[in-house]
């Protein structure tokens, strides 16, 4: 197995992971990864729950397919974050509740320290067309502010980071998140920390060499 097919193949399987875990309904949402050459992206339509090396299609950083079949319908938006940022994967996820988060609040809110890893403040898109050059500008925008974690109104979820197994990580936590939200606004008002508990979090994690 050639480097492209293998990682052809670890692209499709971290998306049956996520469909697992209920963030693929639908055929919904789609991943991409960055590689010598070019971009690995799922194919328009792919479901993630069957998803094989033969559903990533490689395309140029211009957009154009080098290798595969019709890629997502939503390549600008990961080719957007690539243009403005160093993030070498993205995922795009619908999960139920960054979906539900993203259609009453205008910005996560700070509901636990975990959310350091995503960057602290996440930002929620206002709704744009699904597949739009407006909605790819949009995001990429926010990325390129610092915000690796957006979530998009009446959409979803997209999360870039340093690798494609990070990125993966940093979607399901979003998800984890806005699920505590969730459950604390149905039985009260959630607390919140301010962005000086994040930073003294990071500076804790400093002391103490977390993920060293």
């Amino acid at each position: 197995m050639t480097d492209l097919q293998a990682l052809r193949a670890d692209v499709a399987a971290r998306c049956r992971d996520l469909a697992a875990q209920g963030m693929a309904v639908a055929g919904a949402g789609n991943l991409s990864v960055r590689s010598d050459e070019g971009v690995l992206i799922t194919r328009a339509g792919v479901r993630f729950e069957t998803a094989t090396a033969d559903d990533i299609t490689v395309v140029s950083p211009a957009g154009d397919v080098l290798d595969g079949s019709r890629p997502s319908s939503e390549t600008g938006l990961h080719l957007g974050i690539y243009q403005r940022s160093a993030a070498e994967a993205v995922v795009h996820t619908h999960g139920r509740s960054s979906v539900a988060v993203g259609l009453v609040c205008d910005q996560m809110p700070l509901v636990h320290y975990n959310l350091l890893r995503l960057g602290g403040r996440i930002p929620t898109i206002p709704y744009l067309l699904f597949g739009s050059d407006e909605l790819a500008e949009a995001v990429g925008d926010a990325v390129a502010d610092g915000f690796g974690t957006v979530l998009m109104r009446n959409h979803g979820a997209v999360s870039s980071a340093r690798s494609l197994a990070e990125a993966v990580e940093h979607a399901c936590l979003l998800e984890w998140v806005c699920d505590v939200y969730l459950a604390a606004r149905s039985i009260g008002t959630p607390a919140v920390l301010t962005d000086d508990d994040l930073h003294a979090v990071a500076e804790q994690s400093r002391r103490l060499s977390y993920g060293h």
